[in-house]
């Protein structure tokens, strides 16, 4: 059986590396994006068990990426990380589906997350 593939789409590379560090040590298989249009053709392209994108503005970046995510794959749970907690923001992500919406987690909280979410989908 394959490990839990994770798309993490991130604009902040030592962001990324982290998160992405900590998810392969736990033993999931990483994709990592740096830019909007890098993750629209990985999430169309390349399957995933659950998709993180990041928001680093007051104006919610990865809402077309969320969008995009949920609209080919709506059983695949998406995470928004947030380098800044903005209330409209978060609200515009669970009212579109996001799975949840994290405020800068700790790589290891976000592991955590992760695997909750995995486990919850049946992907795991």
């Amino acid at each position: 059986m394959n490990p839990p593939t994770v798309l993490l789409i991130l604009s902040e590379s030592p962001d990324l590396d982290n998160y992405g560090n900590v998810l392969r040590n736990k033993g999931f298989t990483t994709l990592m994006c740096t830019s909007p249009a890098e993750g629209i053709n990985s999430i169309e392209t390349a399957p995933a068990s659950l998709v993180i994108v990041g928001q680093d503005t007051p104006a919610f970046e990865g809402r077309q990426l969320l969008e995009h995510s949920l609209r080919l794959h709506p059983e695949v749970p998406v995470l928004v990380v947030a380098r800044v907690l903005d209330m409209h923001c978060y609200l515009e992500a669970m009212e579109l589906g996001a799975a949840d919406y994290l405020e800068r987690p700790e790589p290891g909280d976000l592991a955590w997350v992760v695997e909750t979410q995995i486990f919850r989908s049946g992907a795991g």
